[in-house]
């Protein structure tokens, strides 16, 4: 009998659930899915695009998910044997952690709004103004 494969990341490919998907990553307990599923999201999240333009809004997060994915891989080949590789499950597998905080907060940084970036100017108030 056959173990049932894990269920994958089903998230719509939004900055939120990009964020959400990074923030997952960073957890040392209570993630809903391993860091091989997290992967694999954000490798279907960049493929989605790779053909269509994407929004202007998530741009910015296609190369630090396209990092995610390829990071993954590498990480795979340098850690396992060929034969590991050719014949392992690798749901148990976890990237350091700290590679997803920062992917989050690089993830965080690109996706700021607009108005978070540039502030409006403080007013003014000289000496004499009406309060």
């Amino acid at each position: 009998m056959s173990t049932p494969s894990p269920a994958s990341v089903d998230l719509p490919f939004t900055v939120e659930a990009a964020l959400k998907v990074l923030h997952w990553g960073t957890l040392t307990v209570g993630s809903p899915f391993s860091h091989q599923q997290l992967a694999q999201w954000c490798d279907r999240f960049w493929c989605h695009y790779l053909h269509d333009d994407a929004p202007a809004e998530l741009k910015p997060l296609l190369p630090i998910l396209t990092a995610v994915e390829t990071q993954w891989d590498l990480f795979l080949v340098n850690t396992y044997s060929f034969e590991e590789l050719r014949t392992g499950a690798f749901e148990q597998a976890r990237m350091p952690i700290e590679w997803f905080e920062e992917w989050l907060q690089e993830a965080n940084d690109q996706t700021l709004p607009i108005d978070r970036l540039n502030p409006p100017p403080l007013p003014v108030v000289r000496p004499g103004d009406a309060a």
